[in-house]
């Protein structure tokens, strides 16, 4: 789904509008470092040095006023999901969401912008637009909704990256609790294929086109090499010289000279 469909409009708006009447929805005011890239606010703590772990840029600093969502209401059971329930996949991933909400405040969430030129308007308010992390988590759910009905949710396996754990983890199931929806049953978080263990991505420039690859190597050689060289669940190193030296070295010398022989036997 494309957030931008009148169908993904009218279901976040609705949501906005029922945990707002819900009494979880407040106007106040907020200040605090900010990535334009990850469009998300950052304390201190959360920086390498003094950059976005994500982009490895320096923020700037941002007051605005705006509406926020009563996330620190729902700490209690957002812990109790991840513990009871075994939310989240692997356990690594678990014990990092759960000692981070045990060791510091769960804070409320800015969930609108002033005057933005693009987003979807509060239906409480014209002058705001909803903040682009509470409007996006939405699109799991509008996507799943035929004539108004929820036609797939809840989702078995609700599939993301370890950068956006705490989004889909504690701000997502959050939202979740506030609006009467059902949680996913698992969040299955996997790591990064990276470049120079370097997070490939647009802003950083080092994005790879996997529909080239295949046209010089083969879909077959690609799939090896992703499956033999990345372990499950982990980061994983991506090189057109490794690609190359798994080719000729297991599948052309190893794996070719092992059928070669096999067929000379038969």
């Amino acid at each position: 789904i494309r957030t931008v469909e009148p169908r993904h409009v009218k279901v976040a708006q609705e949501v906005f509008k029922k945990v707002y009447e819900k009494g979880d929805i407040y106007k106040g005011s907020y200040e605090s470092l900010y990535c334009e890239g990850c469009e998300a606010f950052y304390t201190e703590k959360d920086l390498i040095d003094g950059k976005c772990p994500e982009h490895n840029k320096k923020l700037e600093y941002k007051k605005e006023d705006g509406y926020f969502f009563k996330l620190s209401k729902y700490k209690d059971q957002i812990i109790k999901l991840i513990e009871k329930d075994r939310l989240i996949v692997p356990k690594e991933k678990s014990n990092e969401i759960l000692n981070r909400l045990k060791s510091e405040d769960l804070k409320d969430l800015s969930v609108s912008r002033i005057n933005k030129n693009c987003g979807i308007k509060t239906p409480i308010d014209d002058n705001h637009t909803i903040y682009v992390w509470f409007d996006a988590l939405i699109n799991y759910y509008s996507a799943t909704r035929t004539k108004d009905k929820e036609k797939y949710w809840p989702p078995d396996v609700h599939l993301i990256g370890k950068g956006i754990n705490w989004f889909h983890s504690v701000i997502w199931p959050g939202m979740l609790f506030s609006a009467e929806i059902k949680q996913p049953k698992k969040v299955l978080v996997h790591g990064y294929l990276t470049v120079n263990w370097k997070k490939i991505g647009k802003s950083l420039g080092n994005v790879i086109d996997p529909i080239h690859l295949i046209e010089k190597y083969g879909s077959d050689s690609l799939r090896y090499f992703l499956v033999r060289e990345i372990k499950f669940m982990e980061d994983g190193d991506f090189s057109e010289e490794a690609l190359k030296s798994r080719i000729n070295n297991e599948l052309a010398n190893d794996l070719g000279n092992l059928i070669s022989r096999v067929l000379t036997i038969c």
